[in-house]
C-alpha cells in the first residue's frame, strides 16, 4: 500500500513539474515605459511674476516639451528632482517640491527665508518655479538643473 501511495505521489509530481516552451513575450504594460529627461535653467534665463519684491513674486522657467503627451497626462506618472552641485563628487537629486530654509545677518540683525523649488507639467510643456518665502526676488535664483523622469 504503501509502494502504491509513494508511486503515485511521485507520478502526480513528475507530471505536474514539467514545463512546456517559453511563449512570445506579450504587450508592455501600463507602467512599463519611461523616460528620463534633463533640464538647466541659468540664472539669466529666470522669468519674474510680479515685481521685484513685491508679495507674492516669483520666478519660473517653461521649456516645450513634445515628450509628455496626452496619453502621460492623463494615465502617467511625473516626478521632478532638483539637481545639486551637479558633475561634483557630491552631487545630489532631491525630490520636487524642495524647501530649503536659510538665514543671514549684518549688522541690522538675522535675517530668514526659505527658497521654493516645484514644477508643472501640462502636454506639450513643462514649468519650473522658484519662491522665497520673503519675496526678496531683487535677488536672482542660480542657474539650476532639474531631472523628471515620467513613466506610463
Amino acid at each position: 500500500m504503501r509502494k502504491k501511495l509513494f508511486l503515485l505521489s511521485v507520478s502526480t509530481l513528475l507530471l505536474l513539474s514539467c514545463e512546456g516552451p517559453i511563449g512570445p513575450p506579450g504587450e508592455p504594460g501600463e507602467g512599463m515605459n519611461w523616460q528620463v529627461l534633463t533640464y538647466t535653467v541659468h540664472e539669466g534665463d529666470w522669468k519674474l511674476v510680479g515685481g521685484k519684491d513685491n508679495l507674492n513674486s516669483y520666478y519660473i522657467y517653461e521649456f516645450d516639451e513634445n515628450l509628455l503627451t496626452n496619453f502621460i497626462y492623463e494615465s502617467g506618472n511625473v516626478f521632478g528632482y532638483v539637481i545639486f552641485n551637479p558633475g561634483q563628487n557630491n552631487e545630489t537629486q532631491t525630490p520636487m517640491p524642495h524647501m530649503i530654509p536659510l538665514g543671514d545677518s549684518d549688522p541690522g540683525g538675522e535675517f530668514f527665508w526659505q527658497e521654493y523649488y516645484t514644477f508643472d507639467f501640462m502636454p506639450g510643456s513643462i514649468a519650473f518655479y522658484v519662491y522665497y518665502s520673503d519675496f526678496q526676488t531683487s535677488i536672482r535664483p542660480p542657474t539650476c538643473d532639474f531631472r523628471i523622469v515620467m513613466n506610463w
